[in-house]
């Protein structure tokens, strides 16, 4: 048997996820349990898992149908290996169309073989046509007292408002690397293994907060070891370089913008999901937070430096991360974000208005925030499109960049930020400017930055 499946919460106390485990408990323990519940989140984090509890809770031979099941009863021990015949998973994906959803409403009105609730666990429950979901709707609307209803689905957004309405809503996050750890741990006991903490956290670095990743992968190094204890070492020799490393958190210390940005960029081109480096770099923030309160005990930050921030660092720093956590649903450059952050904690107390002397003379002259840019704007928003395809990253960067004249030959752009200026002046930069403005306007255009004076 797989690990994820082997090892998978049984109980509500068991439930990895903290803020979903508190829910269900005081749902559970009422003893009126709604007839209908949706589970949204992504993958991979358990919703299939407290569905199979919600029917034991309801079910448990023990328990009265309320609160903790025993998960000894011959109720609760069907339900866990799949035999229970009035516990029913099914795939909307495979059994989406309205014949099957009629099918499904007939059987409905059928009392339970042997125990007090049929349970009926709808996965990918968003698959279901339209006119499937207006025939569940219709049996939500007027449910029999022995049925009870858990949808799961990574996409809520497409469910109908109608149906949403009528469920309890529970909302499964990705999972943060403590968690991750903990679940990882009681495979660890299970299997007897010896596995190094720091291996562990690796592990849960890697699978982008999903409970069923975590597992497979440390399933996969259990087999390539069958014997040995897991250190760190062989953990990475066996999931290989991993596309989100220990190095995103170098420029807070460095302080330095354009290895910052250039990390990004090099992210960009693994093709590294933005959304979730964010909230990696933000839960271990606040792990670090925590640490520094005496509420948790370990962090895997996988950097020790992190430990000498100050407690006003943190807060900023956090600060910084949650704004970009939220520009990041709006924008459509998704490094963006986390590249403002990045200049905003590096370029915090300097001088914005030093001007540093450029490789070629007379770049660097100050231009005036305000000089007239009118000309030039609909020539820049053009530019800006054509840059994108070639180097997101770049685009990203223009985009905080202010056009200053154009005469046919020069293209002058102004920037207030040093190392904006100085990235814009790199060699392999200055020549992929010049390769897009001959797209643009037919001919070799030489772009020029500037660094603009911020007003007082």
């Amino acid at each position: 048997m797989v690990l994820y499946r082997k090892y998978r919460p049984q109980k509500i106390a068991e439930i990895d996820n903290s803020a979903v485990k508190e829910k269900l408990e005081i749902i559970l323990s009422r003893g009126a349990a709604p007839h209908a519940f949706l589970f949204s989140g992504p993958k991979g984090t358990g919703k299939t898992s407290a569905a199979r509890i919600i029917a034991k809770s309801l079910n448990c031979e023990k328990n009265n149908g309320r609160g903790e099941p025993c998960g000894r009863c011959g109720t609760c021990i069907s339900i866990t290996n799949g035999t229970n015949l009035d516990v029913l998973e099914i795939d909307a994906a495979s059994n989406r169309g309205i014949d099957e959803i009629r099918d499904l409403r007939e059987k409905i009105r059928l009392a339970p073989a042997a125990v007090r609730k049929k349970v009926y666990i709808v996965d990918e429950a968003h698959m279901l046509t339209t006119e499937a979901a207006n025939a569940l709707l219709k049996t939500l609307e007027e449910p029999p007292e022995h049925v009870a209803f858990v949808l799961c689905t990574t996409l809520p957004e497409k469910l109908p408002e109608t149906i949403i309405s009528r469920c309890t809503r529970i909302d499964f996050k990705r999972a943060n690397t403590f968690d991750l750890v903990q679940s990882l741990k009681r495979a660890k006991k299970g299997e007897k293994r010896e596995i190094e903490e720091e291996a562990l956290g690796e592990i849960a670095w890697r699978s982008e907060g999903s409970y069923r990743d975590a597992h497979k992968l440390l399933e996969e190094i259990l087999i390539t070891y069958p014997r040995a204890k897991i250190t760190l070492e062989m953990v990475k020799k066996v999931l290989g370089e991993k596309l989100v490393s220990e190095n995103v958190f170098d420029w807070i210390f460095s302080k330095d913008g354009k290895n910052g940005l250039g990390m990004v960029n090099n992210l960009v081109e693994k093709g590294v999901d933005f959304k979730f480096l964010i909230q990696v770099i933000l839960d271990t923030l606040h792990g670090e937070l925590l640490k520094k309160y005496g509420i948790v005990k370990e962090n895997f930050n996988y950097n020790e430096k992190l430990g000498n921030l100050s407690t006003t660092d943190l807060k900023r720093l956090i600060s910084l991360i949650l704004a970009a956590s939220q520009e990041l649903r709006t924008t459509i450059i998704p490094q963006l974000p986390l590249e403002l952050a990045i200049v905003e904690w590096c370029e915090a107390g300097k001088d914005t208005s030093e001007v540093r002397s450029p490789p070629q003379g007379g770049l660097g002259s100050p231009l005036k925030a305000g000089e007239n840019t009118s000309e030039v704007e609909s020539l820049w928003n053009k530019f800006l499109a054509a840059v994108k395809p070639h180097n997101h990253s770049v685009a990203g960067l223009l985009r905080s960049c202010k056009p200053a004249s154009f005469d046919g030959k020069i293209l002058t752009i102004g920037t207030a930020y040093k190392f904006h200026f100085e990235r814009l002046n790199e060699l392999k930069v200055r020549d992929l400017l010049e390769k897009v403005s001959e797209e643009i306007f037919g001919q070799k255009i030489q772009v020029l930055p500037r660094l603009m004076e911020k007003k007082a």
